[in-house]
Formats: structure tokens, sequence, C-alpha cells
């Protein structure tokens, strides 16, 4: 353990260096500043017009792809009518034949509007059935509940509802009669 302090392995003074070696130094360096001289020019020289304007309408055709996929999708949330059956029939003379009902159940808007009816549809028919049991505890009905007492108020069918019965509303009161006079005899 001597005080002494470590120098480095590889001690070179310049004056140690060789002129060749000197030489062979400056050769690397002069070509290192050539390259990047020759990539500099590169980056100045103007561009190919053709290739620019290939890129820009690549571009451009991409972007209005992308906005007419968006203006769909915005057409068939809110229920538009398709702009393009529109066209169509403008560019023959034919009058647009109305097609609200399918163009409704595709949107979004339609299918909450055909929620809201539904339920509007099944509050009325609960008011009916609360109605009804209100009228049998007032009349104190017995146990045996005849459909013939039961007054069906006239309206047209259910227009919201998917399922449609195949027997009408006078059907099942005339049913309902000729049972309870076949239960009475």
């Amino acid at each position: 353990d001597s005080g002494e302090e470590k120098s480095p392995p590889c001690e070179l003074a310049f004056e140690d260096i060789l002129p060749a070696v000197k030489t062979l130094i400056r050769a690397v360096r002069i070509l290192k500043f050539l390259v990047a001289k020759r990539k500099f020019k590169e980056t100045l020289r103007p561009y190919d017009v053709k290739d620019v304007i290939e890129q820009y309408s690549a571009g451009h055709l991409d972007m209005l792809g992308r906005i007419k996929s968006l203006q769909t999708r915005v057409d068939q949330i809110v229920g538009r009518g398709g702009p393009a059956a529109d066209k169509k029939t403008r560019e023959k003379g034919e009058k647009a034949a109305p097609e609200p009902e399918p163009v409704d159940e595709l949107s979004m808007m339609g299918r909450v509007a055909k929620v809201e009816r539904q339920v509007q549809s099944i509050e009325h028919k609960l008011d009916v059935l609360l109605g009804l049991y209100s009228q049998c505890l007032r009349k104190g009905c017995s146990n045996s509940f005849s459909l013939g007492a039961v007054r069906v108020p006239p309206g047209e069918p259910d227009s919201t509802s998917d399922y449609h019965s195949p027997v009408e509303h006078e059907d099942i009161s005339a049913s309902a009669q000729t049972l309870s006079s076949s239960r009475s005899a």
C-alpha cells in the first residue's frame, strides 16, 4: 500500500502520438464532416411534387372516409333518414316512398321512443287492472271471479307490444259469458 497515486493504465502524452496516427485521426474527422455535409444537402433538396400530392390526396380520402363513417353513425343514433336514398330517388325523378317505421326501429331515438310507448301502455294496463281490482273489492267479489263481469274498455289493440293475441276482446267477453252461464247451470 504505497501512497502513490494510481495513474490510468494508458498514459500517452500528445507528443508521444506518432504523426501517422495524427493524420489518421484527421482523415476520419474529415470523412465524418463530409458525410454530415452530404446528409445536410439531401435534406435541403426540394420534395418531389408528385409524391407530395399523392400523400396529400391519400390522406384526404382517408379523412373523408372517416367523416362519412362518423356521419353514418350519428345518423343511426339520431334517427335521420339516409340522405343516400333521397339522393338516388331525386336522380331518378321518382317520388320517395315514406318508410318512417323501419328507420325509427333502427335508430337509437326510435328504440327509446318505442320503449317509452311500451311503458305508457303497461302503465295504462296496470291502471285498468287496479281499477278492476278496486271494483272487485268494493262489490265484495267472492273467490270465483267471472270474466263476464269484467268490462274491457274499448280501444285499439296495443301497437307498442310485440305480442298480438289471436283472440279479439269481443271474443273474450263472449266466451266469458258462455263460461259463466255454463257454470251457473
